[in-house]
């Protein structure tokens, strides 16, 4: 397989908190789907797993190479039980814009260190 694109992203989960109680319902409709907010409010601390989503989207979208039009709520970051690796789940615009650039694969990897949490994303295509 071929690379196609890398893309990283960095965010303070404390401005992730401040997003959720200023915008709340707007935000959350806006970025998320609905498994990702039950994951997130299954937690004690909702804002850091939404942080981690925001991270792997973005992080996704930059991988594209930005400028691409779809909404965040169409990727859905999955996460793995303590032995597997997390995964991005796209549909609608997002699997459209990914499959027309030849995309195959996505590799994802996420991060934390006490206010902030990372994700790299990693896309593959097919060989020509």
């Amino acid at each position: 397989m071929k690379p196609l694109g890398v893309g990283i992203d960095l965010v303070y989960i404390p401005r992730i908190k401040k997003l959720l109680e200023t915008y709340r319902e707007r935000f959350l409709k806006k970025v998320f789907n609905q498994e990702e907010i039950e994951y997130a409010f299954s937690k004690r601390k909702p804002w850091e797993a939404l942080a981690s989503s925001f991270a792997a989207k973005e992080a996704f979208y930059k991988a594209l190479g930005g400028y691409t039009p779809f909404s965040f709520s169409e990727i859905t970051l999955i996460r793995g039980t303590p032995l597997s690796k997390p995964i991005l789940k796209l549909q609608g615009r997002a699997k459209e814009i990914f499959h027309s650039k030849g995309g195959l694969k996505i590799d994802l990897s996420l991060s934390h260190d006490f206010e902030y949490t990372i994700a790299i994303v990693s896309l593959w295509g097919k060989d020509e």
